[in-house]
């Protein structure tokens, strides 16, 4: 990896992440999540929680799917947000000793937990840090796993600049070309279906890319139907 990750971001995401919840009231533990699957606060706690439960825990059968995700949330029905978080924290010194020892797993679950970060954070109102590493690292994590979709489904070559971090060329085996340029953080939240078709088709595209966005470009379902201010 050519992105250097930090040993300890995930933990550093992590302690960003149970400040801002230990920091609200019992009425903005329960407000609506829109860019999640109908989750309030404590269930987006509850999944960041139990995706490290169940990594230590090798409960990695369905990993990422629906089922899975929603038995994270099941299991902690009925928790408040602190019991949550103290939950997650018992778990920190096992992940963080993971994520330094395997830098790739860190990765991936740091761009996990700063995309739901950033939907607590716009169902709450409040700001939002579009250029921190986590999110430059999170689009890193996304970025060849849409190339290879994209090649393999359909035979097309995308290149991304990603004007704050790196560029990534066409990947071999391609017969026809595209490119995008925009930053991590659009890049992000567009590609994890945090933005809506309109959006994505007004990013900066060399080529056209309906095709794509009709077949490989989504990462976790459809893309909003409605235009996401952030």
């Amino acid at each position: 990896m050519d992105i250097d990750y930090p040993a300890d971001l995930y933990g550093g995401t992590r302690t960003r992440c149970i400040a801002l919840f230990r920091s609200l009231s019992v009425e903005q533990s329960v407000t609506i999540v829109p860019l999640n699957p109908e989750w309030r606060v404590v269930d987006v706690a509850a999944h960041v929680c139990g995706i490290v439960d169940d990594v230590l825990h090798g409960n990695v059968g369905g990993v990422g799917t629906d089922a899975w995700t929603d038995a994270q949330v099941e299991k902690r029905a009925g928790m408040s947000l602190t019991e949550v978080c103290d939950e997650w924290e018992g778990y920190a010194e096992r992940v963080d000793a993971m994520t330094a020892e395997t830098p790739y797993f860190g990765v991936r679950i740091t761009g996990d937990l700063v995309l739901h970060l950033q939907d607590v954070q716009h169902a709450l109102g409040l700001d939002i840090d579009m250029g921190d590493l986590a999110t430059r690292l999170g689009a890193h994590r996304y970025v060849p796993s849409l190339q290879e979709r994209a090649t393999e489904q359909m035979k097309l070559g995308v290149a991304v600049e990603l004007t704050d971090a790196k560029t990534y060329p066409t990947p071999n085996g391609a017969s026809e070309i595209i490119a995008l340029r925009c930053t991590s953080y659009d890049f992000l939240r567009s590609v994890t279906g945090r933005r809506s078709r309109r959006q994505v088709e007004a990013l900066d595209w060399d080529g056209d890319p309906t095709a794509l966005l009709n077949s490989a470009w989504n990462t976790y379902g459809p893309m909003c139907t409605d235009d996401v201010s952030v």
